[in-house]
C-alpha cells in the first residue's frame, strides 16, 4: 500500500520522540492524533531476547498471546540504528501454535472525541520473514457491550488498513476502552521482525 509505505517512511526518518501515551503526539498529516506504541518508541525489552509467555506485557499496554506449548518464544527490541524506529524482534524457533497476536490497548487520547467520522488506521513495516497471513482487528467496548472490526493486510512488507467508525453500533463517543489485535496465523517464521508499528487517527472524508 503507497499510503502505508510514504507515512511510515516520513515517520521512520523523525527522530523518536518518547514511549508512552503520555509521550509527544506524533504529527502524521491529515491525522488529529497518531502514536508509535511503546516498543517502537523505546519501550519494552533491548538487545538481549527475552522469554515471552503468552500474556507477557512488551510495554506501554502492548501484550502478546499465542496458543503455543512450545516455550522458546523470546522478543527483543533493537536499539542503536539510526531513524525513529525501535525494531522489535520475535524468535519463534519451533512454533507449534496456530496464532500468535499482539494486543495493543488504545491510549484515553484515542478515545478523546471520538466520533462516527473517524478513521483509525495501522500502519506496519515488517523486516525479516514477513508472515504470509496477517490481520488486524479493531475492538471497542462500551459497558459489557463490544464490537469487532477484522481486517485482512495486505501481504507487502510496508502494510496498513483503516477502519471506519461510521457504520458501527457502538457509540464511539462512549466507548469505554479500545484495543487492536494485530493477528498473525500460523505457519510462522522462526524469526520475525516487526520495525516499526503507528496508529493514527484521522477525519473521513465528507459523503
Amino acid at each position: 500500500m503507497r499510503r502505508a509505505a510514504a507515512r511510515l517512511a516520513r515517520l521512520w526518518r523523525a527522530p523518536a520522540t518518547g514511549a508512552g501515551p503520555a509521550a509527544a503526539p506524533l504529527r502524521l498529516p491529515g491525522a488529529d492524533w497518531a502514536w508509535r506504541p511503546g516498543p517502537w518508541a523505546g519501550g519494552g525489552p533491548e538487545n538481549g531476547a527475552r522469554l515471552a509467555p503468552a500474556g507477557c506485557d512488551l510495554g506501554d499496554g502492548v501484550r502478546l498471546f499465542h496458543d503455543a506449548e512450545s516455550p522458546d518464544i523470546q522478543a527483543a527490541r533493537r536499539v542503536g540504528g539510526s531513524g525513529a524506529g525501535r525494531p522489535l524482534g520475535i524468535e519463534l524457533p519451533r512454533f507449534d501454535g496456530g496464532f500468535l497476536s499482539l494486543a495493543i490497548a488504545l491510549p484515553a487520547a484515542a478515545r478523546a472525541g471520538l466520533g462516527r467520522h473517524h478513521l483509525i488506521g495501522i500502519d506496519v513495516a515488517f523486516g525479516e520473514a514477513r508472515p504470509a497471513r496477517v490481520f488486524a482487528r479493531l475492538n471497542l467496548r462500551q459497558g459489557p457491550n463490544a464490537e469487532a472490526l477484522l481486517r485482512d493486510l495486505p501481504e507487502t512488507d510496508l502494510t496498513g488498513t483503516e477502519f471506519d467508525l461510521w457504520p458501527i453500533e457502538t457509540d464511539p463517543a462512549r466507548v469505554d476502552e479500545g484495543w487492536i489485535d494485530l493477528i498473525f496465523e500460523a505457519p510462522l517464521p522462526a524469526r520475525m521482525e516487526i520495525r516499526d508499528l503507528v496508529i493514527a487517527r484521522r477525519l473521513r472524508a465528507a459523503l
